[in-house]
Formats: C-alpha cells, structure tokens, sequence
C-alpha cells in the first residue's frame, strides 16, 4: 500500500495546511502533526501551539511525531525561528523531534544544532524508537 500525499490547501484558504493533535504516554506529552508544512510561519504556529499545550499540561517531555510533507526552514530562518521560541513552554522541556517520514533529518539536524546552542535540550531522530529511549533515558547514539 502506498500513501499518497495529502493536497495542498487551497489558495485563500485561512485554515493550518497542519493537523496537530496531542495524546499523553506515561509522563510525556505527545504531539502528533500530519498535513503540510512549507513556510517559516507554519512551522512557528506549531511550535507556538505545542507550547501552549506544553504549559498547559505541565509536562517536561515532548515527542514530536512529523508525518507532515513540505520544506524545512534554511538556517537564516531556523535562527529567527528558535529565537521566536523564547517563553513560549519549551524551557526545562526534553524534546524528541521525529521526522517519521525520514527524508528530512539532514535538514532538521542545523535546527537542533541552533535550539543546543540557545539552551534547549533537544535531539532530531528518524525513528520513534530511539527518540523515546533518550527522551526517557538519556543518550542513544
């Protein structure tokens, strides 16, 4: 079975190219995002949105699970990005970011080299196993 990819939205339309949805596992929170994501502005209303659920909920542990289609951000972008992140949940928050379609982490990886060096404790996998270890445990390499 193939998976098609899901279509654009129309022009004009003012609704997220992106479905998010959130789910709790043990002590984490979960998010869940589908859909496209192909501008700077998209991928910033995400994390603004999971970090409202983050102080919200309270939790100290996200898993991202990307199953969205689209571009990543360039490095220029991913720096004003991250910055646009201060106060907004992350602080003190354990981050494992999946890109479960696995043709991004390359790209993905400068995001979280540029997130390190502004202090969030973050890590890029292509797999959801792996992620979850460190997440929970600690170092996987």
């Amino acid at each position: 079975m193939t998976r098609r990819e899901p279509p654009l939205p129309a022009a004009g339309d003012d609704r997220p190219a992106f479905e998010l949805s959130f789910r709790r596992d043990h002590a984490c929170l979960i998010a869940d995002v589908t859909g496209w994501i192909w501008t700077p502005e998209a991928v910033l209303n995400m994390f603004v949105r999971i970090g409202a659920e983050l102080k919200r909920t309270g939790h100290h542990r996200l898993l991202v699970l990307d199953h969205t289609h689209g571009a990543v951000p360039g490095e220029a972008d991913m720096r004003r990005l991250i910055s646009a992140m201060q106060g907004r949940g992350f602080d003190g928050v354990r981050v494992a970011y999946v890109d479960a379609r696995g043709t991004a982490v390359g790209r993905m990886e400068i995001g979280e080299i540029i997130a390190r060096e502004q202090g969030y404790h973050c890590r890029v996998f292509d797999r959801e196993d792996p992620a979850r270890i460190w997440l929970n445990y600690g170092n996987v390499d």
